[in-house]
This record gives C-alpha cells, structure tokens and sequence, in this order.
C-alpha cells in the first residue's frame, strides 16, 4: 500500500491520534503482558497458550509484569486462543475459600466470572468457546461463550499466609484445562509481533495483529474504520511504513506524552463518594464505551475484577488534600464492621516512572495488611489503626505497620463482594489522616 496524501489539519490529526490510542491501549497493553508471558525468550518460566500458569507465591516488590497487584491469593492464569476450537475448564472443590476466575476479552471487559459467588464452591466443568463456534456443552459441563478468540483467563485463590500455601498449591495442581476436539492446544495464539511500546511502529503493529484476528463489537466498527487514516488497519502489517510522513511524526511525537495523560489519576469517582478514596464507576471491569476509562484502568489496574465481585478504592492524598508521601506519617482508621463478605485488605504502591504502581521493598516483607493479618493490634471498639510510614514507627506501632516508600506512593483499599453500602456507596470509607511520627 502507498501512502496517500495527508490532507488532515494538525489539530485533527492530533484529535484523531489521541483517539485511537485512547480505544486500542487495552489491546496493546494485554497482549504486551500476553507476550512477555508466553513468548519471551527472556522469560525463563513462560507458559504455552493455552497453558496453565501457576504463581506459588505471593506477589512482592519484584512483580512488575501486572500493575498495582494484589498479596492476598495466589494467582493462576492462561491466555487462551480459541481460534481452533474450544477449551475445558475442570476446576476442585473449594470448600469454603475464596476464589473467582475472570474471563476477559481483547479490550479487558470481564465478560464472566466463576467463583463463590456466582458459580458456588463445588467441583465444575465448564466449556470455553470462540465467538464463531456453534455447538451445546458436553452433559455436566456449562457454556461460556466468548466475545474474542483471545481470552486471558485469571484465577485468584485466596492464600491466608505462609502456611496456607500448601493447601492452595494443591488446589491449583487440580485446576485442569485441556482443549477439545483438536490434537494439542494449537499455536494460533502466538503473536508475530515483538512489543515494544515505546516505538509507534511496533505498536500499531501489535494492535493491528490482535485486531486482526478478533471481532470487535458491531456498534464500534465504524469507529475503527475512522482509525484508518491513523493506522489502525486490523489484519495489516507495517501500517506505519504506509502512513503519510505528517502522521508518522505524530505518533513519534504524541505516543510518549499519551501515556504519561492516562498516568494521571483523572478524578473518575461520580461525585458521591466523600474524602480522597474513589473507586471508579459502576463500569469498572465492563466499560462499555467509556474508552478513556477503560485505557487508564488497563494502565494502573489490569486486570480489575467488576465490582459486585470486588470494590477496590484507591487513595492518593490525605485528609488535607496533600499528597501521599512516606516522608511523612499517617494514621488509617479503620471501623469495626467493613460491608463485605469475603474479607478486605490495603495495599501500599509506589509510582513507577511510567505511572504504573507495584509493591515496594521493604524492611518487614510487608506490602499488604487487612482483616487476616496475624498480630495486628485491634482496639476495643473492634477498630483498627493502621500506621503508614517509610520510617520505623515506634515499638507499640509496629504490629500495625505497612511501611511506604521513600517519596510518593498510592494506597487501595480491596473489598472483596462488596456489600450494598459501599455498592451504593454510603459507606463512608476511612482516609489517611497526617500524624506527628
């Protein structure tokens, strides 16, 4: 394909730009994570499509695949390509632990979700296909039917410390995928592209390549078609090669500057909630057509479950309105009764450059403390104070620490199955309140 002329104004083309990167950041930024998980050589423990990746241990400072992780389950995950026909999923009994496995599409709306709260805890069989298969379900097992032939499939199986990480190893070991109706697990899902996400050629010809083998939804085909003139051309290779000069240097110039927008916490609570805490609209996890929204959750929160199966409330500033920093020290008052029926817990971030947040190192190995944290100190109301702080706080403090970095740093608030206060978001949720160390 030749280059055509450019006859778009450079206010357009910058409109234009920042449009498509808004709506296939998602796209990029899975398969990017699909990549170096199953297909870099780098990766010394990457996994076949289609194959089960077991984490053994909790995450730490160290994870820096998935932004903002969480401490409390373990997790277990695939990308799946269903091109080539179906997969079956056989998961254990639970018994009484918490767990749920999310099914994601291309754009990282959690289309299902298994788990205690919507498929119970017993032993089942479910058969995962591709939006072009046509069939029923094997007796005993349950259709899902998928909107992607790409799928990211992500477990969490909830871990109640070191010692419980036995029970949880064998509950993975007894999760079993296999496909059906086909000899092996195929190797259409390996992707051509080798990312690199700060070059625009690479990127759109990552996005390009997923797009490509994917349907998107129909109300939006039009939208993709207007992306044309920008490069978002599904199915087609070195797209950027083929852009007028003018467009080329627009992506060059704006890719940089777009990510460090959707880095910006960009005030998306709808206006009820009180104090610094926000967790997002009801949307979360299913955008819809909020784009910007969906690009800034891919950015610092892939992988976010939908909130009826958990509310997660991030924090920034304090009661003053300043900025989180672990320079100085904070109190974090937590009430008696939190509205959920699994448990809760807060984590502590901090920012990397490219605005993504993970765990930071710290002295006591702790990145994460909520209501089974053994030890902590509880008031005789039932309340519990929390002390965040990059410094050793004094002795009878420490048992509730969760040390901070150095500089500034993100706090969450994880609420799994969230009750109706904070699904309706009456419950006033606790902010961290500044305190002379």
């Amino acid at each position: 394909m030749q280059a055509t002329e450019h006859t778009t104004t450079d206010a357009a083309l910058a409109a234009r730009v920042r449009e498509a990167f808004i709506y296939t950041f998602p796209v990029h930024d899975l398969a990017q994570v699909r990549w170096q998980i199953t297909q870099n050589p780098q990766n010394r423990n990457r996994v076949p499509v289609n194959g089960l990746l077991h984490y053994r241990r909790l995450l730490d400072h160290r994870a820096r695949t998935v932004t903002q992780p969480n401490n409390d389950t373990l997790y277990s995950l695939s990308y799946l390509a269903l091109h080539d026909g179906p997969m079956r999923l056989r998961l254990p009994d639970m018994g009484e632990r918490y767990y749920s496995v999310a099914l994601l599409d291309i754009f990282t709306n959690n289309f299902a979700c298994i788990g205690n709260r919507t498929t119970g805890t017993q032993a089942a069989e479910f058969l995962l296909v591709g939006p072009d298969w046509s069939g029923d379900a094997p007796a005993g097992a349950r259709l899902i039917r998928c909107p992607s032939n790409d799928v990211w499939l992500l477990g969490r199986l909830l871990v109640d410390g070191e010692h419980d990480l036995p029970a949880v190893h064998a509950l993975q070991d007894a999760i079993r995928l296999e496909p059906v109706g086909r000899r092996d697990a195929g190797d259409s899902g390996l992707l051509d592209t080798v990312p690199d996400e700060a070059d625009p050629a690479r990127y759109l010809d990552l996005v390009n390549e997923v797009l490509g083998r994917n349907p998107v939804p129909e109300d939006e085909r039009k939208l993709l078609a207007d992306f044309a003139e920008v490069g978002i051309r599904p199915g087609q290779r070195h797209a950027c090669a083929d852009l007028p000069l003018p467009i080329q240097q627009a992506w060059r110039a704006m890719l940089p500057t777009l990510r460090k927008e959707l880095a910006r916490t960009p005030g998306f609570g709808n206006g009820t909630e009180p104090g610094p805490w926000q967790s997002g609209p009801d949307h979360l996890g299913n955008f819809g057509k909020d784009y910007t929204y969906r690009a800034h959750v891919s950015l610092i929160g892939l992988g976010a479950l939908e909130r009826a199966e958990a509310i997660y409330a991030t924090c920034v500033s304090d009661t003053a309105g300043e900025r989180l920093d672990g320079a100085r020290a904070y109190r974090l008052h937590i009430p008696p009764a939190m509205p959920v029926d699994a448990f809760w817990s807060l984590s502590m971030y901090e920012f990397a450059p490219d605005g993504r947040r993970f765990f930071t190192e710290n002295a006591i190995g702790r990145y994460t403390i909520g209501d089974r944290t053994p030890g902590l100190q509880v008031n005789a109301d039932g309340s519990i104070d929390l002390w965040l702080q990059h410094a050793r706080p004094e002795p009878a403090r420490e048992a509730n620490w969760l040390p901070a970095p150095a500089g500034r740093f993100s706090l969450t608030l994880r609420y799994y199955h969230p009750r109706e206060a904070l699904l309706s978001r009456r419950f006033v949720q606790p902010a961290p309140e500044p305190i002379a160390s």
